[in-house]
């Protein structure tokens, strides 16, 4: 399974754990994108809610044809994704060059 972005015919984007087969898509955890106002009027952030917050299912499984495209999703998407459903690992910025280290 691997943490990737599914936009569905809906319009909702789900950030989920998934595993794919010809037919079907299994998401676990999936929660979905959701803007959230700031209080203070200030700029809208984007936040996470359970997909289908009345369930206590892990495991949700959807047929491929209500999915319009599976992505790769922005690091910063993919960190939140794990502290708020997952395992809480959060993958650090690489700031330094990965080939200056083998040469050291």
């Amino acid at each position: 399974m691997s943490i990737k972005l599914l936009r569905l015919k809906s319009g909702e984007d789900i950030v989920a754990d998934i595993d794919e087969n010809e037919d079907t898509v299994t998401m676990e955890n999936p929660a979905q994108i959701m803007p959230m106002g700031d209080p203070r009027g200030g700029n809208v952030q984007m936040g996470f809610g359970p997909w289908i917050p009345f369930t206590t299912d892990k495991q949700i499984e959807i047929p491929r044809d209500w999915i319009l495209f599976i992505v790769e999703p922005a690091t910063d998407i993919v960190n939140n994704y794990r502290q708020a459903f997952g395992s809480g690992i959060v993958v650090p910025p690489v700031k330094i060059d990965p080939k200056a280290l083998l040469k050291e």
